[in-house]
């Protein structure tokens, strides 16, 4: 069974470590600290095939986030408990994404969520909550300045963006959490919903970068620019990128409006 506890004895067990300065030393939480984005979380991830491509070498607070659950559940259940229905977990905004096509992300935490941080106005950082208490939330962070570590912050602060719940099978208070523990989620019919932006012709946002994102990776261009043979999105949705979406819509036997609505959102994230 999956329990909250699991994932939280884990990411405790994982604070001090330091951020390595080349691809040496990983398993080691002190040697060859440096600012390189190397770590031993994004390295066991890679060889269990968990992402788009192996993502050491970059920013790694959501790969920490991923790696906790790798260790507690294996790569495949792992993911499911974690609602990742796709192989791009390792960004923070579409880590969100999974749990909000889910029905699984409100502002309501709890041990052993995952919570997302606003960073220059949109999801950028993540971490776990180990603890509830009062008014407060303790997290455990992956690449806080370039190492794990835990922090406290006030349930109001404005750079909390929201929570992502997993989907643990069996209910534990085995935490360190300092209080009785938080009145029962309320029911599907009245948790807080996120929605997605409808996106079009014209837009220009991080949104549609990330929809550019999940377009090429379906196989569609959409105008970016080719580094090394791969697409990189711009954030520009123009003729190109409707052209991709109208091709994509046909496919799933969508309405071909060049428009990413709710259906072709969920297309996107699920598929």
């Amino acid at each position: 069974m999956s329990r909250a506890s699991d994932i939280v004895k884990i990411a405790l067990a994982e604070v001090g470590y330091r951020e390595k300065a080349s691809n040496a030393s990983l398993d080691d939480p002190q040697a060859n600290a440096g600012g390189g984005n190397w770590t031993k979380y994004a390295r066991d991830l890679a060889a269990a095939g968990y992402y788009n491509g192996n993502k050491n070498g970059y920013a790694w607070c959501d790969v920490f986030v991923d790696w906790c659950f790798f260790k507690a559940y294996g790569a495949q259940e792992g993911q499911r408990i974690q609602c990742q229905t796709g192989d791009l977990g390792a960004a923070c905004i579409y880590s969100a994404q999974y749990y909000m096509m889910q029905g699984r992300y409100d502002h309501n935490p709890q041990p052993g969520d995952q919570v997302f941080f606003n960073v220059n106005g949109q999801i950028g950082h993540t971490g776990i909550v180990v603890a509830v208490t009062g008014n407060s939330i303790e997290v455990v962070e992956g690449n806080s300045s370039d190492r794990v570590q835990k922090l406290t912050y006030d349930k109001g602060s404005s750079r909390i963006a929201g929570y992502g719940h997993p989907l643990y099978g069996e209910v534990d208070t085995a935490t360190v959490a300092e209080e009785p523990p938080l009145t029962p989620t309320a029911p599907a019919s009245q948790t807080a919903v996120v929605k997605l932006p409808v996106l079009k012709n014209g837009a220009v946002s991080n949104t549609v970068k990330n929809a550019q994102a999940l377009l090429i990776r379906h196989g569609y261009a959409c105008g970016g620019r080719v580094i090394a043979g791969r697409e990189n999105p711009d954030g520009e949705f123009g003729p190109t990128t409707e052209k991709a979406v109208k091709a994509f819509q046909s496919l799933k036997k969508l309405k071909a409006d060049g428009e990413i609505g709710a259906d072709t959102w969920t297309a996107l994230l699920t598929t």
